[in-house]
């Protein structure tokens, strides 16, 4: 028999209250491809809300946008619809009526003629009149490239899809489009199916005597001491003066990541006057803690670094760039669980400018071979939050880790996926979501690095969905929390006040520190000495008792998700 514990058994009447376990749901399609194919594949959910997704009826219920000719083709047996002769960047369009407190996944496929170009696909909403930037893809020529992405309205209202790339010598194709909608309950009840399949694995306890006899009625007692998923916390050097916040933070977070005290220009303001002392000692403090520490960050072209170091000269950049590299990381080297090597270098390209396009690809490859022990990171803003940035959009994040990857010597390196996370007051769920699929397809390690929300009335709401589409979802490993905190303030996101007392979106954090742990489990073996219940990864301690004989006896237990179903643990008592 098994025993929920009180965290447990409110979360489960919470969701069903709630209606979250809402039967007969639509599955969510998690599938997504980086890959430009030869053919795209099927409408996902068979087109939803949009008529005629793959152009079967040629070009019904698809209208002309903007100064375009648009007609059906058909290649190697593939329907589709082509703009042509555009003098603008838009191509075609459909329309239909959005309603308020739906979730829209989006897909479609496109291709150009020639060359390459980011193609966006954008929804018109007539009662905001505003336009919703809901994916975009670097499309080529000769191959179909997929379009992932999402949206939700804040009025029911017409709505318009468009197709637009600022390549107008080259004719715009677009297949295989859908737009579904899900109601709340079935979007979350998504993600809790999704946590059981992904966050959680089958421990079974077999108990016997010294002679091998199995025993039936032995009570089990499960508690889990770490959750295998990670959840950290940023923070500035203020921690190592307040006993109080290093209490509030340690028994919370089993990783951290200092503001700024890593940074080149932190350390070395001066040319040739490093000081570590700060950094040092907050590395000294979370090691004597336990607590890991993600190291951030060892170059940024922002244009905040120093300004000795924007007046170097090419050659100089790079002796002073590599010199950098080896005085941090070989002094953290074995000590740091990840390191961003070149933050942000899709906005601040400083180091590809000055050094040539190769730059960051061999400056990863020299990290990892100062500290082969952590994960290597490509960390920027706005891939996740932002899809109007087109600066830094899923494809073009793919193209720059395969550009980095392709560098020799960097073929097997594990580039973690950085996602920093600074969203803004109404963040785009379903697109997050997509956005997750997507560079899943890398097979790297996604984190969200740098999580806050912006001050607004909903922004411990919106923090609690996004950390539950990230811990639902199984190409991303953990997350970093961003709040900055000081005595005095705190930055954007505060999670504790001035007192040390939790915000809203600390009791969030809270919540689901406690929700995604199994603890207080207790159960009895069968009479074939058996035990058996589905738990949260982590480090466990697990007691068995044998009320019969007295005997006692708890064992540190490791339930990791391998990708086998069971995990047997036997003892003997």
């Amino acid at each position: 028999m098994t025993t929920l514990g009180n965290n447990g058994f409110i979360l489960f009447c919470s969701l069903f209250l709630a209606g979250y376990l809402v039967h007969g749901a639509t599955l969510y399609e998690y599938s997504a491809t980086i890959e430009c194919h030869k053919q795209p594949l099927d409408p996902q959910y068979g087109g939803g809300l949009i008529a005629n997704p793959g152009f079967d009826k040629g070009i019904e219920a698809w209208k002309i946008d903007g100064h375009v000719k648009i007609e059906a083709r058909e290649s190697g047996g593939n329907k589709f619809i082509v703009a042509y002769n555009r003098t603008t960047p838009y191509s075609v369009s459909q329309s239909f009526h959005l309603k308020k407190g739906l979730y829209y996944a989006f897909s479609a496929w496109v291709q150009l003629s020639e060359g390459s170009d980011t193609v966006v696909a954008m929804i018109y909403n007539s009662a905001q009149k505003t336009v919703i930037i809901v994916g975009s893809v670097i499309a080529k020529s000769g191959c179909w490239s997929m379009i992932k992405g999402g949206l939700t309205v804040d009025h029911n209202a017409p709505s318009v899809l468009h197709f637009q790339s600022n390549n107008t010598k080259s004719e715009l194709r677009v297949d295989s489009v859908s737009l579904k909608e899900f109601t709340k309950y079935e979007w979350q009840e998504n993600r809790l199916k999704n946590i059981e399949k992904v966050r959680k694995r089958t421990l079974r306890v077999n108990v016997s005597n010294k002679d091998g006899k199995k025993i039936g009625g032995a009570k089990i007692k499960i508690q889990q001491r770490k959750l295998q998923f990670v959840i950290g916390c940023a923070t500035p050097s203020s921690i190592l003066m307040s006993e109080s916040y290093q209490k509030w933070f340690v028994s919370r977070f089993t990783t951290a990541v200092f503001d700024n005290e890593m940074k080149w220009y932190y350390v070395e303001g001066l040319q040739g006057h490093e000081n570590y002392s700060t950094p040092d000692a907050m590395l000294k403090f979370f090691e004597d803690h336990g607590i890991a520490v993600r190291g951030h960050t060892v170059l940024w072209g922002a244009d905040n670094i120093q300004r000795w170091v924007k007046d170097l000269p090419p050659r100089q950049l790079l002796s002073e760039s590599v010199r950098r590299m080896g005085s941090i990381m070989s002094r953290y080297a074995g000590k740091l669980v990840a390191w961003d090597v070149v933050n942000e270098n899709l906005h601040h390209p400083l180091f590809e400018e000055r050094l040539g396009k190769n730059a960051s690809a061999m400056f990863y490859k020299i990290a990892s071979s100062l500290d082969s022990k952590a994960t290597m990171f490509l960390n920027e803003f706005n891939t996740l939050e932002h899809p109007g940035d087109m600066v830094s959009i899923p494809s073009k994040y793919v193209e720059k880790l395969q550009e980095i990857k392709a560098f020799p010597g960097n073929e097997e390196l594990v580039i973690g996926i950085g996602l920093q996370g600074h969203f803004d007051s109404h963040p785009n769920i379903p697109y997050v979501r997509a956005v997750f699929d997507l560079l899943g397809e890398t097979k790297m390690p996604i984190w969200l690095t740098e999580l806050n929300v912006m001050p607004c009335s909903n922004q411990a709401y919106y923090l609690e969905e996004i950390m539950r589409e990230a811990f639902a979802h199984p190409a991303v490993k953990g997350m970093m929390i961003w709040i900055g905190w000081k005595p005095d303030r705190c930055n954007e996101m505060c999670l504790l006040n001035y007192e040390l007392q939790n915000s809203p979106s600390g009791d969030v954090v809270d919540k689901l520190f406690a929700e995604w742990k199994t603890t207080n489990l207790t159960g009895v073996t069968d009479k074939e000495g058996s035990f058996e219940v589905k738990v949260f990864h982590g480090d466990y301690e697990i007691t068995f008792y044998n009320p019969n004989s007295g005997a006692n006896v708890t064992k540190e237990v490791q339930v990791y998700d391998d990708k086998s179903e069971t995990l047997h643990v036997s003892i003997s008592l």
